[in-house]
């Protein structure tokens, strides 16, 4: 039995780790080279693989808010992307957990220039009813990504698409947005599940010695009060002259 237990715990440790090199892969993905974001043709499909290589404008950041991801509500960090011909485009570099009302705590982003990687998307137009706030600090703060309000504020020309950021290089460190994580293969936490049938295989082995060594404890104390029984008897003479034994307690 325990020798089973610990074959299904190494058939965990083996399926964590193909699920862990599939992680890595499809994380590696997201880094891989895209078409320039400038050379796609016009409205291109929406989530299109694409990248550009440039530098933030943090001056002219604005941010999209009640984003929601693992149930926290949060916001997303929206930046201008520079270009070498004088425009930009706009960058979504990821989410923080955050309101309106109590501030965005990030880092800067890089001063360096930097390649994001990431997926397309085109303007989606303020609807009549939707609000547009400021923050603390002057930055615009919207419900959706409308490139024609946003490209207002700011002194040069936004591209008529926008990137979801899914790879920046160099890597972003410090307090930065969180950029998306590949969704894992399954939702089944192998490494727990192998821990779980290791503990299952020492119960055998712990258990049975401790349930063996009770069960000789107990046999030996059976066995010790039937010699005692016996050495607190006598024989007898009975009356028909057959020899007997007799209890020697009154």
């Amino acid at each position: 039995m325990a020798a089973l237990f610990v074959a299904l715990g190494i058939w965990q440790l083996a399926r964590n780790d193909r699920k862990q090199k599939i992680s890595a892969r499809n994380k590696a993905a997201y880094a891989a080279p895209a078409p320039n974001v400038s050379s796609l043709p016009p409205n291109p499909r929406d989530g299109t693989r694409a990248e550009s290589r440039g530098t933030f404008d943090r001056a002219h950041e604005t941010v999209l808010r009640n984003r929601i991801r693992d149930d926290h509500v949060g916001i997303d960090v929206l930046t201008p992307l520079r270009l070498a011909d004088g425009s930009a485009v706009l960058v979504d570099r990821g989410w923080v957990q955050a309101s309106t009302q109590s501030g965005v705590p990030t880092d800067p982003p890089s001063k360096r220039t930097v390649v994001v990687h990431g997926l397309v998307h085109t303007s989606s137009p303020f609807a009549a009813d939707d609000s547009v706030d400021r923050l603390a600090d002057g930055r615009l703060a919207v419900p959706r990504v409308d490139l024609g309000a946003i490209g207002k504020t700011v002194p040069y020309r936004l591209l008529p698409v926008w990137i979801e950021a899914q790879a920046i290089d160099p890597k972003p460190t410090g307090n930065a947005p969180q950029l998306p994580q590949p969704p894992a293969p399954d939702p089944v936490n192998h490494l727990q599940y192998a821990y779980e049938w290791f503990a299952f295989a020492l119960i055998p082995i712990i258990g049975w010695p401790i349930a063996l060594r009770r069960l000789l404890r107990q046999r030996n104390a059976a066995t010790k009060a039937s010699s005692e029984s016996t050495a607190n008897t006598e024989p007898v003479t009975s009356r028909n002259g057959r020899v007997g034994s007799r209890d020697s307690n009154p």
